[in-house]
């Protein structure tokens, strides 16, 4: 990422930092490669925010993320995320960022252009309708950074269309695949209207997927913590549209951010105890038990444990 940043200044090419974590801001990436095509692309995660050459250079355009510090404009939704650009295009009542990242752009009235901003706003609102939508949030769910940054440019010079090429194409046939997955442990877990579900392993699986799959059965508010190292967990955090629930309150308290309907955070344990975060976790969303994605091991709270056959070591 860095030298891919370095390159562009070093070629005085307009710079762009957007989230890689969905089709909003993969397709924001793509709107900002259609209105200037001699630009360069650097996604990162909201995490990668923080560090220091992220800091110290100035991006041209920054979508879905928060601000890294130096930027000229910046498209984004996020209530956590406070304005701090030279042109700031920001409303946290925008449905997805790739909405005000084509008015930024000046691309509103471009076809694939409304193609893109179409899918991303029925991704990030968990209302998927359009059957190549759904093929294009499998795919950008599962595809690695190349893919990603190879889909930014065809999806780019051809909107929805891209899925008939590669990387696309093959991404979205992984993502169907990990999908059986993501149904069959939905299906294990009755739809309480508040769940808390841990996974002790990564399971190659999207989580946020998981949480709208579940919200779809009938759970209002769902959490979902992953252990991803010896002390580092993550935490996906869905609540359903029609429920009073708050994802920002949890996800913000574990020093995360988001939306209200979907939030996240990335949470380091203290050395000496380690279960923390699935203990604070607990302790504010008070669950009748908690839903284990593996056995119970070790556990010295409530839980269920949920069957689940491992695919992949990744998730989204």
């Amino acid at each position: 990422m860095l030298l891919t940043a370095l390159k562009a200044k070093l070629a005085r090419r307009p710079l762009a930092l957007c989230d890689a974590g969905d089709v909003d801001g993969v397709a924001s990436a793509a709107l900002f490669k259609r209105a200037y095509p001699r630009g360069a692309v650097v996604l990162a995660g909201p995490t990668d925010v923080r560090r220091w050459w992220v800091k110290a250079l100035r991006w041209d355009f920054v979508a879905d993320l928060p601000c890294p510090g130096k930027a000229r404009v910046r498209a984004d939704h996020h209530k956590t995320n406070k304005p701090c650009a030279e042109v700031e295009f920001y409303d946290p009542d925008a449905p997805a960022a790739a909405v005000l990242a084509a008015k930024a752009l000046g691309l509103e009235n471009d076809e694939v252009a409304r193609q893109l901003v179409d899918a991303a706003v029925q991704t990030d609102t968990a209302d998927v309708r359009d059957p190549k939508v759904k093929l294009l949030d499998l795919a950008i769910r599962y595809a690695d950074m190349r893919e990603k940054l190879a889909a930014v440019e065809k999806l780019a010079q051809r909107g929805l269309a891209a899925l008939e090429e590669e990387p696309l194409k093959s991404a979205a046939q992984r993502g169907l695949e990990r999908d059986r997955l993501v149904q069959q442990i939905a299906a294990a877990i009755p739809p309480e209207e508040v769940l808390v579900i841990y996974s002790p392993t990564r399971l190659g699986i999207s989580y946020r997927a998981l949480a709208i799959e579940l919200e779809k059965r009938g759970s209002s508010f769902v959490n979902i913590l992953v252990k991803r190292g010896w002390r580092t967990y993550r935490l996906y955090c869905g609540a359903h549209r029609d429920s009073p629930y708050d994802c920002t309150q949890v996800a913000g308290r574990l020093g995360g951010g988001g939306h209200k309907y979907a939030a996240g955070a990335l949470v380091k344990a203290p050395i000496y105890r380690r279960a923390k975060p699935l203990e604070d976790l607990l302790e504010m969303v008070k669950p009748r038990a908690v839903y284990v994605l593996g056995p119970c091991n070790g556990l010295k709270i409530p839980c269920r444990s949920v069957e689940v056959m491992r695919r992949g070591s990744s998730e989204a």
